[in-house]
């Protein structure tokens, strides 16, 4: 849910909560405001009847018809507390039950007690509670709608610069976006992210270039001395004068180098494709670069008696040429390293979907663990387990989704973009 929607909801839910209480309070203060002016009517006609009483000795008798009701009944000796009250009775000009309002006070005539009721008719009451209801929801509605305009109008435009530095944050590449620039804006909390934005880019442009800078020297430095080394040892394999066990030796030395000389190419490449180094892109044809390689490892597989097959439609993929190389090469080298004698390798191409099968001496490879770096499916492997996790870091800088299945003893490999 976007800040602004859940902005708006909390909006709007606690305006509902405020209109609802507000009314509920400016009907109960109506209430007592109608009650009050009610019962200062009955006390103005509770003062006309005692004067009537007064000059006529009599109790007024009172319209049926009339709003106002008004009775008496003897109490004897016995005088009754004044009260006000809320009743219900039956009303001859409609014909149901009414809401009341009802005074009762004792009154004295011919030396005995009369228990004197005025009643008067609330219904105006319930009349305006209904009115305030349908007002009160009116209101709300109106201000909901208004609330949401407003919302998608002026708060859109108030978080516009947010979002635009969001977008801009977004395209921004270590090594590519020469400078950052950011909307200007006039609210300060966006300036102030701007600012921290611009330093924290600042930041990693310096860490960027210093370790860009160190995997070019360290692939300097440390390629050279292992090429002189591996140059020497085959020097000394070549010497006549080497006993057996001085020859067993060197050549043990030199698998050595020659296998550390391969991890570190493959741990600065490594570094490289995360540092994005290889930046240029341009759009390929597929198609034939799979064929190329198609006839590159056409007599590994012959040697090991390999069967080939394969399935190519036209197919085109925007990537740097030098990383595609490389995948291409760890996928068809993965596949043949790793397949068994009179095996199989299926090879399928199409518009935006690359599959490389190939059958194998295990069974499922642990997909948790299967690019991570030295992982190896057996420990005495001649691999140095860095070959899938190329894979992957390739095709993770080149948009490409990959997945690895295993099904009918087939290992598979299968790329899209």
């Amino acid at each position: 849910m976007k800040l602004l929607t859940r902005f708006s909801l909390i909006n709007l839910l606690v305006m509902v909560v405020i209109f609802l209480l507000s009314g509920f309070i400016i009907n109960q203060i109506v209430q007592a405001i109608l009650i009050r002016e009610m019962d200062a009517d009955l006390n103005g006609i509770e003062v006309k009847v005692k004067k009537y009483v007064s000059k006529t000795g009599a109790f007024p008798q009172g319209n049926p018809l009339d709003e106002e009701r008004i009775g008496s009944v003897a109490t004897g000796e016995h005088m009754l507390e004044r009260s006000n009250t809320l009743v219900q009775l039956y009303s001859e000009r409609e014909m149901k039950m009414h809401n009341y309002r009802q005074l009762i006070f004792p009154l004295r005539l011919d030396s005995s007690w009369y228990k004197v009721t005025i009643s008067k008719p609330v219904e105006g009451m319930h009349h305006l509670s209904r009115a305030l209801i349908t007002i009160m929801l009116i209101t709300i509605l109106s201000t909901i709608l208004i609330s949401l305009v407003l919302n998608n109008i002026v708060l859109r435009q108030l978080w516009k610069p947010f979002y635009e530095s969001l977008a801009i944050m977004r395209n921004f590449k270590l090594g590519r976006t020469k400078s950052l620039s950011l909307p200007p804006t006039k609210v300060e909390e966006f300036s102030f992210m701007n600012e921290s934005l611009i330093l924290a880019t600042q930041k990693a442009e310096q860490d960027y270039l210093l370790l860009k800078e160190f995997t070019e020297n360290a692939s300097h430095e440390m390629q050279t001395p292992l090429s002189i080394i591996r140059s020497k040892l085959d020097v000394l394999i070549q010497e006549k004068g080497l006993s057996e066990k001085q020859s067993e030796l060197t050549r043990g030395a030199y698998a050595a180098i020659k296998r550390l000389s391969r991890l570190n190419h493959s741990l600065l490449l490594l570094a490289k494709i995360e540092n994005h180094q290889f930046d240029k892109e341009e759009e390929i044809d597929l198609k034939q670069k799979v064929e190329e390689k198609i006839q590159q490892f056409q007599e590994l597989w012959q040697s090991r008696e390999v069967t080939a097959t394969y399935s190519l439609k036209e197919s085109s993929i925007k990537m740097n040429p030098e990383l595609l190389e490389i995948l291409l090469n760890n996928l068809f080298s993965n596949a043949s390293n790793h397949n068994i004698t009179s095996g199989s390798i299926a090879i399928e191409l199409y518009a935006h979907h690359l599959s490389i099968n190939n059958s194998g001496n295990s069974g499922a490879l642990d997909e948790k663990r299967l690019f991570t770096r030295f992982y190896k499916e057996t420990m005495n492997s001649n691999s140095n387990g860095l070959g899938l996790s190329i894979i992957k870091q390739i095709a993770k800088v080149s948009y490409i989704k990959i997945e690895y299945s295993f099904q009918n003893n087939l290992h598979s490999f299968i790329l899209s973009w």
